[in-house]
């Protein structure tokens, strides 16, 4: 075919599809995986909320591998199949999954949403405080840390490519949002306390823990404190914004699996 004869091909397939485009309303994101959506110009999305967790490491282009390209895929490998692992894991088991860079997200639906991917995070966390940080050093000499958000919100997600290869496009909040949140630890640690690896959520995920908070709204009593009865919140309210997309406030924690029980609040969401 002449290179003009292709040209014109592709502008009038481009224009076919800029005038057929549509939204699908969904309820569940396994809708995605249908190959239908590849072939027409279709996004899915709705007024359904969904709850993305994104973890990606921070920093990384620091850390001390400019003649060391083995042991950049090393730490890949090590910290991004670990995540994987924790959200595919059947406690958590995430109804959608990807890898974007050195990190991941996994998109949660269903009345639990927000609870299993708080938990997936705090696993994570936990594996990366005791596993994986301290195996590898930024350019001080400094141990990792990684950036986590939680976000609720509609989406808007295309398949592009062709079928075999190709890959999902999220337009809206939900996946950018959470992401979003991540960064906030990045680009603002002095609101952090002196916080490590925080697991930031936003004003949405907040409130589905306001809603039951016996999903982790409070520590629980377990803990070395004076008054063992004293409700004591697991997370802190953060007003000051460095993206005014996020809303007017998030939440942030560095709370830990409780040896008690950890296990009781699993159980809520299996």
């Amino acid at each position: 075919m002449p290179i003009a004869d292709f040209v014109n091909d592709l502008k009038n397939k481009a224009e076919k599809r800029f005038e057929e485009f549509q939204i699908d309303e969904i309820d569940t994101i396994s809708s995605i995986k249908d190959d239908a959506y590849l072939e027409k110009p279709t996004w899915v999305g709705g007024d359904h909320k969904f709850v993305c967790l994104f973890i990606d490491l921070d920093k990384s282009s620091k850390i001390s591998f400019k003649k060391h390209a083995v042991t950049m895929a090393k730490i890949y490998d090590y910290f991004t199949q670990t995540l994987v692992d924790v959200f595919n894991h059947e406690v958590f088991d995430a109804d959608y999954v990807d890898v974007k860079g050195d990190g991941a997200f996994a998109i949660y639906e269903g009345e639990h949403a927000s609870y299993k991917a708080f938990y997936a995070a705090i696993t994570f966390r936990k594996i990366f405080e005791e596993k994986i940080k301290s195996k590898f050093q930024d350019d001080e000499g400094g141990n990792l840390s990684c950036k986590i958000g939680i976000h609720k919100d509609k989406i808007l997600v295309k398949k592009i490519g062709k079928k075999g290869d190709y890959n999902e496009v999220w337009a809206g909040r939900l996946v950018n949002n959470a992401a979003k949140l991540s960064r906030e630890f990045q680009d603002s640690p002095e609101k952090f306390n002196g916080s490590k690896s925080p697991i930031i959520i936003s004003e949405e995920v907040y409130n589905d823990f306001v809603a039951q908070p016996e999903f982790g709204l409070y520590n629980c009593h377990n803990l070395d404190v004076s008054v063992l009865d004293q409700e004591i919140p697991v997370f802190t309210e953060v007003t000051d914004f460095s993206d005014d997309t996020l809303g007017e406030k998030f939440y942030f924690t560095q709370v830990d699996w409780c040896k008690h029980c950890a296990d009781d609040y699993i159980n809520k969401v299996n």
